[in-house]
């Protein structure tokens, strides 16, 4: 599982990602990659947490904006 995830590469992660956001289900997904629906499954969950991290600070700087302008 884990030469198969090293082995796409972020491009490949992210249209996988982006296939299941738009609803495609894992299995096809592991057959359109020759996967396993495990290591799709394992990717889906790892860009998911990617992209949290990146939200998650953009809304810390939000706030702190807000607070500053709101101070002023």
């Amino acid at each position: 599982m884990i030469k198969a995830i090293f082995r796409l590469t972020d491009i490949e992660k992210q249209k996988i990602f982006k296939l299941r956001e738009m609803g495609v289900r894992p299995p096809d997904i592991a057959r359109r990659f020759g996967l396993s629906e495990g290591v799709v499954h394992k990717i889906i969950q790892a860009q998911r947490a990617l992209l949290q991290n990146k939200i998650a600070p953009q809304r810390e700087l939000m706030v702190n904006d807000l607070s500053k302008q709101e101070a002023s």
